[in-house]
Order: structure tokens, then C-alpha cells, then sequence
């Protein structure tokens, strides 16, 4: 009887895993929608910094800016509804090295 026991103990353990487990742990995070300043920085091969989301004039870098349309690469900052995934971490981001709060881009919509 004692490894009936450890079996049931093994798949209660393993459902536990697989109902744990999710696609870039992105299923813990919650989507925000907020209103924001993307700006365009330039690209990283001339040393630029690539986008920048601003959101109450606190700087936000996301991790997915290839996904982001080259229509927003422009000279002047555009004023966005954006919805997000806030990771609630920093990273250091650009040749700089500045700290910025590491954000996904959901979806973006210029206003």
C-alpha cells in the first residue's frame, strides 16, 4: 500500500507543476491600459535606444519593441493608449546602461 500512497502523492505533485507552469510566466502579470509618450530613440547600431514609453514621466522599456510598427519611428514623441504587461522589474537598458522599468507591449493605439 505504500507506493499506491506515493503514486497519488507523484500526480497530485505533477498536476500542482502543470497548473503552475505558463506561456513566459505572462499569466501572473495583469494588462494594463494607460496612457503614455512613446518615443523613438534612434537604432541601437548608431546609438540610439530604440523606444522608450514614458507613463506619468517615469521611463519604460520594452521587451518586445521589434513587434511595434515602424510608423511610430518618428522625430517627435507620440501620445499613445497603450495596453501593457508590467513585469515589475528594471533592467539596464541602451549604451548607457540606464535603469528602466522592463515592460511588453500589448497593443498600441495612437491618439
Amino acid at each position: 500500500m505504500p507506493s499506491l500512497s506515493l503514486l497519488r502523492l507523484s500526480m497530485l505533485l505533477s498536476l500542482l507543476l502543470l497548473a503552475s507552469c505558463g506561456k513566459d510566466g505572462e499569466e501572473t502579470f495583469t494588462t494594463e491600459i494607460v496612457e503614455a509618450t512613446l518615443v523613438w530613440t534612434g537604432d541601437y547600431a548608431v546609438d540610439g535606444c530604440g523606444y522608450i514609453l514614458y507613463i506619468g514621466g517615469v521611463q519604460h522599456k520594452p521587451t518586445n519593441e521589434q513587434h511595434i510598427p515602424d510608423s511610430y519611428k518618428s522625430a517627435s514623441s507620440t501620445e499613445v493608449e497603450a495596453r501593457i504587461l508590467m513585469y515589475g522589474k528594471k533592467v539596464n537598458a541602451c549604451m548607457s546602461g540606464a535603469s528602466m522599468n522592463s515592460i511588453k507591449v500589448v497593443s498600441l493605439r495612437a491618439l
